[in-house]
């Protein structure tokens, strides 16, 4: 197997085990993508490995390499991916991992084009930002990337970009942007990733890499925050460079710029949880900053951020925190902070 996999090009292997005790506890502390157990071993069988292994990492991959077909049902009862029966051929191994990067959703290589939708707007390709003729271009292409993949319509497009344009002068300047949009692109080596279906456009996001979109599918998997995910969450929240298109003046983006925004903030006050409850303050600390940085007032941020400095005793840095919540609410809103920093701090 081992072989199997490396000749595949495309499979790094964490580990390999003969012993299904240690494959437990090492997957108690690495991530991994896919598992390709036995059934039959001594102390732990392949299914009862695969329990483990599932409540660990639920977005595993487990496939089961046995010689006897009779284990089949049980396998897919227990959500195997796969079942691939011994000897085992480059072929058929293929299939399973073709399987496995489309069910699971793993990106195997880099795009071409990266878009770059937090703080201000652009596009990459290769080593240089992608140029466009008018702002219009770069803000149809925005529009398209925000879309993610749905269809939309002409008359959509038009409302949101050019509110105050109708009939034939509305549809000249969508026909000419979009003829931009696709010329920049095709200068840097692009094939246009727009496609025109019965009237609609839609963008091929399978062909780009937009942090965005990784952030927003990333943040919604509802994966537990644990020893062994917590480097993945710190990677999605360190996407999120700034507000969702926070520097580009589209109005259209303003609800979708709140949605954005109330992820990562609840990312980040999960993740503060999880590294206050392992005793962890400082980090916790240095995490709830970044997030002030995008929303300084923000109440729940502030309190978590005092509270973990005065778990860490670092009683100045949470008096100096305090007094530059109390001065932002006051001169922004006019308003005292909330009583419950007022007993946190009178405790402390």
């Amino acid at each position: 197997m081992e072989k199997l996999l490396g000749d595949s090009g495309i499979v790094e292997i964490k580990g390999k085990f003969t012993d299904p005790v240690k494959a437990r506890e090492f997957v108690k502390k690495v991530k991994i993508d896919a598992a390709f157990l036995v059934i039959e071993m001594p102390e732990l069988d392949g299914f009862q490995l695969s329990n483990h292994i599932l409540d660990l990492q639920s977005w595993a991959a487990v496939v089961f390499v046995t010689a006897y077909n009779e284990y089949a049902v049980e396998a897919f009862r227990l959500n195997a991916l796969d079942y691939i029966m011994k000897p085992v051929d480059q072929d058929r191994l293929q299939e399973t991992l073709d399987r496995i990067i489309q069910e699971k959703d793993i990106q195997m290589n880099p795009s071409q084009m990266q878009v770059r939708c937090f703080g201000r707007f652009k596009v990459i390709i290769g080593s240089g930002k992608a140029k466009f003729r008018t702002g219009k271009a770069e803000e149809l292409l925005a529009y398209l990337i925000d879309c993610r993949g749905r269809e939309v319509s002409r008359n959509e497009v038009i409302d949101r970009l050019w509110p105050d344009y109708d009939g034939d002068r509305a549809v000249a300047h969508f026909n000419t942007t979009l003829h931009y949009v696709r010329k920049a692109l095709l200068r840097n080596g692009i094939k246009t990733p727009i496609e025109h279906l019965r009237g609609s456009y839609r963008l091929d996001v399978d062909s780009i890499d937009c942090d965005g979109h990784r952030f927003l599918a990333r943040v919604s998997a509802a994966y537990k925050i644990n020893d062994i995910t917590i480097s993945e969450y710190e990677e999605i929240a360190a996407l999120y460079t700034g507000h969702y298109l926070g520097d580009n003046e589209f109005q259209w983006a303003e609800r979708n710029r709140m949605l954005y925004r109330e992820k990562y903030i609840r990312l980040i006050i999960k993740m503060a949880d999880y590294y206050n409850t392992a005793e962890e303050y400082v980090k916790a600390a240095d995490l709830l900053k970044t997030g002030l940085t995008h929303e300084p007032l923000h109440s729940i941020l502030n309190y978590r951020l005092i509270e973990a400095l005065l778990a860490a005793k670092d009683t100045i840095a949470a008096a100096q925190y305090y007094d530059l919540y109390k001065k932002g609410l006051k001169s922004e809103l006019g308003l005292e902070p909330e009583a419950e920093f007022r007993r946190l701090m009178r405790q402390n």
